[in-house]
Parts: C-alpha cells; sequence; structure tokens
C-alpha cells in the first residue's frame, strides 16, 4: 500500500545531494591562490580534484538507500524520500536490540518487506519484527507514508518564524532599556500641558463674563449662561465667553450638571428660533448679508452634504457636535421641515452636547479639549469656583 504526497517540484535527489556536499566542501569557490601557493595552475587542479571528490561523494550518497523508521504500531513505514518500487531501504527499527539499521528490500506490490533480495522471508507487520513467509497473506500490508520530521516550513510558516526570529533582540533590546522614572514622566506631563496652555485671553466682552463669575454659585447663573449661547449665534465671537459662564455653572454646583445643561440647551434652542423667524421672514439674504463668511467656509458645503446623504439623523448628528447651527436651520427651512421639527431637532442635540460636556467637566477635565476647549477657558472657570 502506498501513501505518499511527494512535492512536484522537489529537486533531483542527486542533484540535491551535489549541491549540498559541494557548497559545504567549498568546491564552488573560484580558484585563487594563498600566501603558500603561488602557482595558479596548481591552485586550479587542487579546485578540480576537489570538485571531482565532491560530486563522487554526492553520487555516492544519492545511490545510498533511503532511511525509514517504523512506528510503534509496526504497521507504517516513514521515509524522508520514496524508495524504489523493488528496491533496497534502511529500516531503523526501535524496538531490536541492539538498536541499528537493517538493510531490506521494498517491494511495493502488496507493500512488503523482504529481508533478502531474492524476498523469500518478509518481516511482518504489526508482529514486532518477525518473519513470515513472503507468500503468505500476514506479510503484506505495509503503508508508505512521508517523514516530516525534518521537512521544510511552508512559505508562510517560514515568513513568521524569521520575523519572530528578527524580532526577539529588538524585544530584548526595548525591555533592557531604563524605565523611565514616574517623576520624570509627571514633570514631562506638566511641562506638556503648560505649552498648550495659552496665556489668558484678554478683550471687554471676556473681562465682562469674568466679572460675572463671582455669582457662578447663584440659582440663576445656569440662565446667564443660556442667554450668552442664544446671543452668539448672531455674533459668533462670544464664543470663549459662553464658555466660561458655562463651566462656571457646572463646576459651581457639580450637583445640579444636568439642569445645567438642559438650561443651556434651551437657550441655543432659543437663538436659533428667532434666527428661524428672521429667515422665514427675510428669506435667503438675510444670512448671506449677515453671515457671508459662514455661508462661503467649505466647512459649511460639508454639513449641508452630510445631512442631505442621513436627513434627520445628520441633523441631530450635526447639532450635537461642537459647530454652528446655522447649517442645520438653513437646511430645515430648504427641506420644507416646520419651525416645531427644527427646534425639537436642534434642542435634542444640544442637550445631548451640554450634557456630555457637563459630565466630562465634572469628571475628566481633561477630556474637554475634544470640544474644541483650550485648558485656560477651563483654569478660568475653576478658577472662579475657588475664589
Amino acid at each position: 500500500m502506498l501513501s505518499w504526497d511527494a512535492a512536484p517540484n522537489a529537486a533531483h535527489p542527486l542533484l540535491a545531494s551535489v549541491g549540498v556536499v559541494c557548497s559545504t566542501t567549498g568546491a564552488f569557490d573560484f580558484p585563487r591562490t594563498s600566501r603558500y601557493e603561488t602557482n595558479p595552475l596548481s591552485s586550479l587542479m587542487r579546485s578540480v580534484a576537489a570538485f571531482t571528490l565532491c560530486v563522487a561523494a554526492a553520487v555516492a550518497a544519492a545511490a545510498a538507500p533511503p532511511l525509514c523508521f517504523t512506528a510503534h504500531e509496526k504497521l507504517t513505514l516513514y521515509c524522508a524520500e520514496p524508495p524504489a518500487s523493488d528496491g533496497p531501504l534502511l529500516v531503523y527499527d526501535d524496538g531490536e536490540l541492539p538498536q541499528r539499521a537493517r538493510q531490506l528490500w521494498w517491494r511495493s506490490a502488496g507493500g512488503r518487506l523482504c529481508t533478502s533480495k531474492g524476498c523469500g522471508k518478509c518481516v511482518a507487520p504489526g508482529r514486532a519484527g518477525r518473519t513470515a513467509t513472503c507468500r503468505s497473506a500476514g506479510a503484506a500490508g505495509w503503508v508508505l507514508a512521508r517523514d516530516r520530521a525534518n521537512s521544510l516550513l511552508a512559505r508562510p510558516a517560514s515568513l513568521a518564524l524569521g520575523a519572530a526570529l528578527l524580532l526577539m533582540p529588538v524585544a530584548a533590546l526595548v525591555l533592557s532599556l531604563p524605565a523611565e522614572p514616574l517623576e520624570a514622566k509627571a514633570a514631562r506631563y506638566a511641562s506638556q500641558v503648560a505649552a498648550q496652555r495659552s496665556p489668558t485671553p484678554s478683550g471687554p466682552i471676556l473681562r465682562a463674563a469674568l466679572a460675572m463669575l463671582q455669582y457662578a454659585g447663584a440659582w440663576w447663573f445656569p440662565w446667564v449662561a443660556a442667554f450668552g449661547t442664544a446671543i452668539n449665534l448672531f455674533t459668533l465671537v462670544l464664543t470663549a465667553a459662553t464658555v466660561v459662564l458655562y463651566l462656571a455653572a457646572v463646576l459651581a454646583r457639580p450637583q445640579r450638571w444636568v439642569s445645567t445643561a438642559a438650561t443651556n440647551a434651551v437657550g441655543a434652542a432659543s437663538g436659533s428660533y428667532i434666527l428661524l423667524l428672521l429667515l422665514r421672514s427675510r428669506g435667503q439674504a438675510f444670512l448671506t448679508e449677515s453671515f457671508g463668511a459662514v455661508l462661503a467656509n467649505p466647512a459649511y458645503a460639508k454639513l449641508m452634504g452630510l445631512m442631505k446623504a442621513y436627513g434627520v439623523v445628520g441633523m441631530l448628528g450635526v447639532s450635537t457636535m461642537p459647530l454652528i447651527l446655522h447649517p442645520i436651520i438653513v437646511f430645515g427651512v430648504v427641506s420644507g421641515m416646520s419651525d416645531a421639527s427644527i427646534i425639537g431637532i436642534i434642542l435634542a442635540g444640544r442637550t445631548i452636547k451640554y450634557l456630555i460636556m457637563a459630565w466630562v467637566t465634572k469628571n475628566a477635565p481633561g477630556a474637554l479639549r475634544y470640544f474644541g476647549i483650550k485648558a485656560s477657558l477651563f483654569d478660568m472657570a475653576a478658577q472662579a469656583k475657588a475664589d
């Protein structure tokens, strides 16, 4: 019986033996003279002789019978190279003492292992090396299989193994580097934070907002922040002041952060409603005259395209972002939506936005940078709470 899956592109055993033996002995090296041998002809003759000897050794190695092993069940022959259909092979049986390789003869017809070339006696499979008459039925049944113990890895596995071997010294080098002390990490982080913080902004509007921070703990202060948010829809220059007012309102009364966020969302919706009424009454020319820079901004066209693609979901998503609300109002009017629908979407989106901002301000103020808020603005609001 035969169970062999030899590779179709494998090199001929004789050529492989010549390559291995001759490359090992250096017979393929170009003839050269040494400091003790100055005659080029003798060097050439030496190389020719070495090549002839290595070819002879390779031919002898290729002509040797293939070496096979028997498994523990004594039913299978594992061979590195396939033996001839009716030829010799060396069988290593680990059940014999002393352990040695015996030369047997393989007969592919019926799967027999003959003890001699004449095939009078055969090694019976599954009988721990006992012999039987080759003509008997018990002498047949050996299975021939490839021994993969020394076979080459597949290409993906070889590449993975090579990459792992190359990465091992890199990993060892990285792990051997001294760890940065905790004090150094803290100092580096503090320097980065200080570099990101810009100087305290100045201006009459921001100074007025800072003067209001002394009342941040009052119950009515969130409505002041909401009023500033509504006014900013028409000015677009009060962003820093409204952010400071809102953060101060959250920090001054952290237990009321939900109501503070809802109040600020009402302020944004109120300013949007007034802007919507002006747009309904005065038309598109009102936006062009008052907010020409906003309409000319490339981000305006991108937001309009986003809402055109996703409809109400896109409007709600834009309203939750730290972006202006003008594109939502214009898109709602162009789409024929009612005033209640437009304002409802803005109120829902801004409520989500301000709730997230309030929670972040209360629990993780460092993440406010994702809302485009500078650290200096947070410091102003925090200072008002400390005072």
